[in-house]
């Protein structure tokens, strides 16, 4: 069956895809059960187009379990492109695919001279399945030449762990390089599912607290419901954090994984009213271990007492269960 194409273009921003997020998050044993099963294969190719001739010009095929994400790069003269791709396999028939895409072209020379440049940056979120194909046109559409690069995604036959139960590493073939190795892919496997829990405390007492799954690099909402004897600023006025979790670090000690987060006051008595008290906080957390933010000089009506915000992060029992 030939495969249906999903096209992104640099040089046109189109309405390009429709995604649901309905399986954001599916259970944590349906996917653990997947990623043990099966691995995803993803067959790379860069093709010339001149009229009606087409020619292939570099052909790589990666493979790895569920979640692995790789780069794509393309460098020439003019030309520059770096395009990110993290994919998480939804269900066995779909992929989510979340694409992260930089490019820089020479647009032409100053008064003086000087080089002067186009610089875009793109961010696609995808609902693939597997008789889908992703196109990149690097130069766009228009002209009798351009160039392709075709992604196509395929269940493996492989198991995601060898006969000993170790995970089964990542495998690269490059069955055809770039002329002078313009294009080259790039893979790595991270873990991308996590919980939060957050807490905060009043005068050293818990007083609130929430937890929820996260998705690396894709911002979420948590909100802290109040617990216990709370002071009527915090009955009164829930906080909500607007979270991202980005890089995460492999460490001899714990593992490591970077937060930045927004954070609001809401309204008990109108969910739609919210009040800033702190924005475009960060930090690096490791896992398990706790990350406190001190707000007493944020926090409105404190009256003296000392608030503080609280974070651990987890991660999922599904990305637990395949390691």
């Amino acid at each position: 069956m030939k495969a249906r194409m999903k096209i992104i273009s640099f040089l046109f921003l189109l309405p390009l895809l429709c995604t649901s997020d309905s399986a954001l998050y599916p259970s944590g044993k349906g996917l653990a059960a997947a990623s043990d099963e099966r691995r995803v294969r993803f067959q790379i190719v860069a093709i010339e187009e001149k009229g009606t001739e087409r020619r292939t010009l570099s052909e790589t095929t990666l493979e790895g379990p569920a979640g692995t994400d790789f780069n794509v790069e393309l460098q020439d003269g003019r030309f520059s492109m770096v395009a990110r791709f993290l994919t998480d396999l939804l269900n066995p028939e779909a992929l989510k695919v979340r694409a992260r895409l930089n490019t820089r072209r020479l647009y032409g020379r100053s008064e003086r001279e000087l080089p002067l440049y186009e610089e875009d940056t793109q961010n696609e979120t995808l609902q693939l399945s597997f008789d889908e194909k992703i196109v990149l046109l690097p130069f766009g559409r228009g002209g009798d030449e351009r160039l392709l690069i075709e992604i196509t995604p395929t269940l493996s036959e492989n198991s995601a762990r060898l006969a000993s139960g170790k995970p089964r590493p990542l495998e690269i073939d490059i069955s055809r390089q770039s002329p002078g190795g313009a294009i080259s892919v790039e893979a790595s496997k991270t873990p991308h599912r996590f919980v939060v829990e957050a807490a905060l405390l009043e005068d050293g007492r818990e007083v609130a607290r929430g937890s929820a799954p996260f998705l690396i690099e894709e911002a979420r909402e948590l909100v802290l419901q109040h617990i216990g004897d709370a002071s009527a600023a915090v009955l009164q006025h829930p906080l909500v954090v607007n979270l991202t979790l980005s890089e995460y670090r492999m460490s001899r000690t714990a593992d490591q994984i970077s937060l930045g987060f927004d954070l609001y006051q809401g309204n008990a008595q109108h969910e739609s009213v919210r009040t800033a008290i702190a924005q475009k906080w960060a930090g690096i957390a490791e896992l398990d271990s706790a990350l406190t933010y001190d707000l007493s000089r944020s926090f409105p009506n404190a009256q003296g007492r000392k608030y503080e915000l609280r974070f651990k992060v987890k991660l999922a029992p599904e990305e637990q269960a395949a390691r």
